[in-house]
């Protein structure tokens, strides 16, 4: 029942009454021999290369501390390590904002963010102790404490880091400061760790867990909390919400709040004390999550490689029918697409094995080809609650948040829990097809197709909630280094403020930029040209050309649409899938199949087939043949919110060219894009009168499901550019843009240039 610490030949005996560490048999550890000549000597002396050393433990102590539910188990043999921090070191560092891996738009970060760094202060020395723990007990690795809770691991290998940071004097003696380290070592998830917890200490400690957390108004019978305070006790928020109790169902009687949800994963937690009072938890999801966790519902990550026959057959066969040089490019559409048609509804990677197989005897097995489908989808976590340990509830309110439920805790009458401003959470989903190809290891190219929906919602203190998105498709080619990429995305915002969720401008913005890729950088001067008149403008163009002769040059153009740019369109109204008047939709067809015209050099991408112009009379028959018959029955009209059959809208094709054969399809996919553009300017001018929603993260969810549909549904992935560019026509009004930044700022390459252009 003794806590023995060895240091090479001597034991550290001045140990106090143990906060956590009591153990019901005896526990001998065992710290590297090198440090024993300096147990004597202060800390500011100890040498930099004797200021960490391993610690083993010749048993398998456990600890099961306070009222906890949860025990802690060493192994025996090296079970962790001793850290010596004097002034200036980093003390510890951890995540102060979201952990960013999937984003869209020129402001993307290039790496995650850097953590937040404490450095040990001016006259303090610290000394860490870091054991590697099994959590067993009351836990499972199956079943969570209550119904959401903490986890063990599936994996015995699997252990859980608790480092523990003592702060002591530099004068201290090695000595006696390990010895005050482990006296008054605490541990975590137990009733008395904010009380066992010194101030100037720090208790950093990683789990597996699903949490119920969450931020927003809680309404409840007698009263609405904000982030756990009472809607009286912050000012002005009085008249915020004005709930009916008698509407809300007996069952609901406990207050939820408006944003909350449970999530597994792995987490990270640091505790420490601005004062014997006051307590802080920074919670945050971990880097790196246990693999064993996809057996839990509700982990973070998804993938799956099962995709539609269209990904394959249109992306597939345009990306690389016209990339892959001479006859085997002709080899590869007459071939082998027709073939992976086949093949598309099963498994991507069976669906590459297969492109592999058949560009084999043609390369001479020099060739390599890979797909890979999956869905990604997030959720990061950060959050900071402050602890009143003088609220007389707080026991309760602890209790309750390190079983897992956070909501509850905070919800907890007199429990002392709050959230500090800037804590919140972030929701990604990616949808993405991407594509390799290496030909002799002098063609190596790499495609994706993405669509990427990044949501947050931070607290920003004095009942302020801001709701921030990023909603797109994003397409990349890099080949052999030289990278285009091309995203197209809504950025929105809302503010919870009061009784509706005020949305801020949903803006559409594009991004095109050229790294490396001169044919790219030329694309952007053509398109930067297409947008502007007159001689400053042309002068732009020329700048433009001028960076593009530069090698490694990065070329980028941004384009920015504000509600009040894009409510300027029109469609028309389709009523039981007709149509009441054409013109808008002709206006609208027709600066598309300009845009393309502009963009495209080759048919039918052009809009141009054998001579012809692909015009809106060719896509209403065409859409009448898909959708109806050909010839079309009386009184037919188009519906351009309808695909129809394609092999029908081919077989129409043929009558109209007869020479087009397997162009055929190829002219109907353009004319789609086409139809999807009409119902893309109908749905911005819908989104431009939107204002306000009810005041649940339920709606905002809508509002961002939707966005994303519009994304999906209405772009076509070939396309990208050509709806901005037709958008820049039709949301212009006939007017410059309102603002065209040239270079954009921020740029520090003098070798690149960047420009904005704002449409509003």
């Amino acid at each position: 029942m003794s806590l023995d610490i060895t240091v090479g030949s001597r034991q550290i005996t001045s140990l106090g009454p143990l906060k956590d560490l009591k153990s019901t048999m005896e526990s001998d550890f065992k710290l590297g021999p090198e440090i024993q000549s300096q147990l004597d000597k202060p800390l500011s002396t100890l040498p930099a290369n004797l200021r960490s050393v391993a610690i083993n433990a010749s048993q398998s102590p456990s600890w099961s501390p306070g009222a906890g539910e949860f025990t802690f188990s060493l192994s025996a043999g090296v079970a962790g390590k001793l850290a010596v921090l004097l002034a200036g070191d980093t003390l510890l560092s951890y995540a102060d904002e979201f952990e960013t891996d999937i984003s869209i738009g020129p402001v993307a970060a290039p790496a995650p963010p850097a953590p937040k760094t404490i450095p040990v202060p001016a006259g303090a020395a610290y000394v860490c102790i870091e054991l590697e723990f099994s959590i067993g007990g009351g836990i499972s690795a199956e079943v969570p404490v209550g119904t959401v809770g903490i986890f063990g691991s599936l994996s015995a290998q699997n252990t859980f880091g608790v480092a523990f940071y003592r702060k002591c004097s530099p004068s201290d003696t090695l000595h006696d400061a390990i010895g005050a380290a482990f006296t008054n070592f605490v541990l975590p998830l137990h009733q008395l760790t904010f009380n066992n917890l010194d101030v100037g200490d720090y208790l950093h400690h990683d789990f597996n867990a699903s949490l119920n957390v969450g931020l927003g108004a809680s309404i409840g019978y007698t009263k609405i909390l904000y982030a756990g305070q009472a809607a009286s006790d912050i000012s002005g928020t009085a008249t915020v919400f004005d709930p009916n109790p008698s509407i809300i169902p007996a069952f609901e009687a406990t207050a939820s709040l408006a944003f909350s949800f449970s999530y597994a994963g792995s987490f990270e937690a640091l505790l420490w004390k601005d004062s014997a009072t006051i307590g802080h938890m920074h919670l945050y999801r971990a880097k790196e999550q246990d693999t064993s966790l996809g057996l839990h519902v509700g982990v973070g990550l998804i993938s799956s490689p099962v995709d539609s026959a269209a990904i394959i057959t249109d992306q597939l066969g345009t990306a690389f029918g016209r990339m892959l040089p001479g006859s085997l490019g002709t080899m590869f559409v007459s071939k082998v697409l027709p073939k992976a048609m086949d093949e598309a509804e099963t498994y991507a990677e069976e669906a590459g094995n297969k492109i592999a197989g058949w560009l084999t005897p043609i390369n001479d097995a020099q060739a390599t080809l890979d797909i890979a489908i999956s869905t990604t989808r997030q959720t990061f976590i950060l959050l900071d609650y402050t602890f009143d340990l003088t609220a007389p509830a707080f026991a309760t309110a602890w209790k309750t948040a390190f079983d897992g439920d956070f909501v509850k805790a905070l919800a907890t009458p007199n429990g002392g829990v709050s959230i500090a401003a800037g804590g919140g959470m972030e929701k990604f989903y990616q949808r993405k097809t991407s594509i390799n190809l290496n030909l002799f290891g002098q063609l190596r190219v790499a495609w994706s197709d993405a669509i990427i929906s990044n949501s947050r919602l931070i607290y920003a203190g004095n009942n302020t909630f801001h709701l921030i998105a990023q909603v797109g498709r994003q397409l990349l080619l890099d080949v052999n280094g030289g990278q285009r990429e091309i995203d197209l995305y809504f950025a929105a915002e809302a503010d919870l403020t009061s009784t509706a969720l005020q949305l801020g401008s949903v803006d559409l913005h594009c991004v095109l930029q050229a790294r490396g890729n001169q044919n790219f950088g030329k694309y952007i001067a053509n398109f930067l040209g297409l947008i502007t008149t007159g001689p400053n403008h042309d002068a732009l163009v020329q700048s433009v050309q001028t960076v593009v002769t530069n090698a490694g040059a990065t070329e980028l153009l941004h384009l920015t649409f504000n509600p009040s740019a894009y409510a300027r369109l029109l469609a028309s109204t389709i009523t039981n899938g007709k149509p009441d008047n054409q013109t808008a939709d002709e206006q609208n067809y027709a600066a598309f199949a300009n845009a393309c015209s502009d963009l495209f050099t080759s048919s039918p991408a052009n809009f141009t087939f054998a001579g012809q112009r692909l015009g809106y009379t060719l896509w209403s028959n065409w859409n009448i043949a898909s959708n109806d018959q050909w010839p079309p029955s009386p009184g037919a009209l188009p519906d351009r919110t309808q695909s129809g059959d394609a092999a029908a809208g081919v077989n129409y094709l043929n009558l109209e060219f007869p020479q087009a054969g397997m162009n055929a399809a190829l002219i109907g996919y353009a004319l789609q894009a086409a139809s999807d553009f009409m119902n893309f300017c109908e749905d911005l001018k819908t989104l431009a009168t939107l204002t306000s929603a009810p005041p649940e993260l339920d709606a905002w969810d809508k509002l961002l499901a939707r966005l994303q549909s519009m994304m999906k549904n209405d772009v076509s992935p070939d396309f990208v550019a050509s709806v901005a560019l037709a958008l820049t026509q039709l949301c212009a009004g006939g007017s410059p843009p309102a603002e065209l930044t040239a270079p954009a700022p921020d740029l520090t390459d003098k070798n690149s240039i960047a420009i904005t252009v704002t449409y509003v």
